[in-house]
């Protein structure tokens, strides 16, 4: 039994469900009312993806960090951006479709900004270009939450010479790593940004059978990139 007093059996239900819808509506309407357990119900099957995405950040972003400003996309519950705090980061906005699990994420006290907003492929999202330092997508790259195609408008509003931290976690369909391998390649042969390092990690989250949380797991991996063009006060920006 969970402290919110659900057994385990209904977290694991749950968690199937969310692997079995394919919309952004469906997957809004489960958020919305998922957001009060999410964390315990993660928590059980040893979701990691945003301690891997912190620690594979890490070595490679530049030590001073305390004013950053980092965009959280489809933020949750906050998890990732508390895991993000242990690494010196103080500095997160964050945009969600769910407006539970904003107010969740709310009530971590971690974010400057959050904004409910849907991210879709051919619109402009309401920010101005060159704003965050730091972008990161952890665990919603994935079938029916963000569509690869809406990498190029969160480049847009990254600076130039900032990162961008993406998790994915290994689907059983194949069409959709594709077309985002698709998405990063044709990026950075336009140069738009350069690869900085991508990690495989073996024990991304233990798989989720029909009636328990199996010993075996996923895999998946973080790609950090970084955005291409003149960073403000370098020497390449002042010519």
């Amino acid at each position: 039994m969970t402290e919110s007093g659900k057994g385990e059996d209904d977290s694991i239900q749950t968690i199937l469900y969310s692997y079995s819808i394919h919309t952004s509506e469906d997957h809004m309407n489960l958020y919305n009312s998922w957001a009060e357990n999410y964390d315990e119900d993660i928590a059980l099957i040893n979701y990691r993806a945003h301690i891997y995405s912190a620690e594979t950040l890490d070595p490679v972003f530049p030590k001073e960090r305390e004013n950053a400003l980092v965009l959280d996309v489809a933020c949750g519950t906050g998890l990732t951006a508390a895991q993000f705090q242990t690494i010196g980061f103080k500095n997160f906005h964050g945009i969600d479709g769910s407006d539970s699990m904003l107010k969740a994420a709310e009530s971590k006290g971690l974010y400057q900004s959050l904004r409910k907003c849907m991210i879709v492929p051919g619109e402009q999202l309401p920010t101005p270009s060159d704003t965050y330092d730091l972008m990161i997508v952890v665990g919603a790259l994935s079938i029916g939450h963000l569509s690869p195609d809406v990498l190029p408008e969160l480049l847009r509003i990254t600076k130039p010479g900032a990162y961008v931290c993406m998790s994915v976690k290994d689907e059983g369909d194949s069409r959709y790593k594709q077309h985002l391998l698709r998405v990063t390649e044709e990026l950075e042969n336009k140069g738009l940004w350069t690869k900085v390092v991508i990690r495989r990690f073996d024990q991304w989250q233990n798989i989720v059978l029909k009636t328990e949380i199996s010993s075996e797991y996923n895999q998946g991996f973080v790609a950090i990139y970084r955005k291409c063009g003149p960073v403000a006060g370098s020497q390449e920006s002042r010519g």
